[in-house]
């Protein structure tokens, strides 16, 4: 069994290795090597360097930059909302205090304050008299299931 899958995994290896490499044409001639290193350097830094320029082209054209120009020059003479330094004050306590009620328990305090204070205008409920034997007997049948 072993020799089988090692048989099969060397099978695996060769085709693999065998579909990486180029078949050659018929008829044709075999391609010229680069003659020295510094050619082959000199091909590679063209390609990088026409690659980068295409890039840079696709990501930012000058019709971009120009519109980008324009739109910044057209949003600094907007006016400011909030001109001066007291504008500026009004508005962060302004937005201060609306933060502080809205957060905190001063509103629940209020409303507990308000709930307490109308429920004890209400009648107290009368407790039963168990001196008495009969409403004794009642309370125990109430609460007897």
């Amino acid at each position: 069994m072993n020799k089988l899958l090692v048989a099969l995994i060397a099978s695996t290896f060769a085709t693999v290795a065998a579909a990486q490499t180029a078949a050659p044409v018929a008829g044709a001639a075999p391609a010229a090597a680069p003659a020295t290193k510094a050619a082959t350097n000199a091909a590679k830094q063209e390609t990088v360097k026409s690659t980068t320029e295409a890039a840079a082209a696709a990501t930012t054209t000058a019709g971009d930059a120009a519109m980008q120009k324009k739109n910044v020059e057209a949003s600094k003479k907007d006016a400011k909302p909030l001109a001066d330094k007291a504008q500026k004050q009004k508005a962060v306590a302004s937005t201060t205090e609306a933060a502080a009620t809205a957060n905190t328990t001063a509103t629940d305090a209020a409303k507990a304050k308000a709930n307490t204070a109308a429920t004890k205008n209400d009648p107290k409920a009368a407790k039963p008299d168990f001196k008495a034997k009969d409403a004794y007997t009642k309370e125990q049948k109430l609460s007897t299931p």
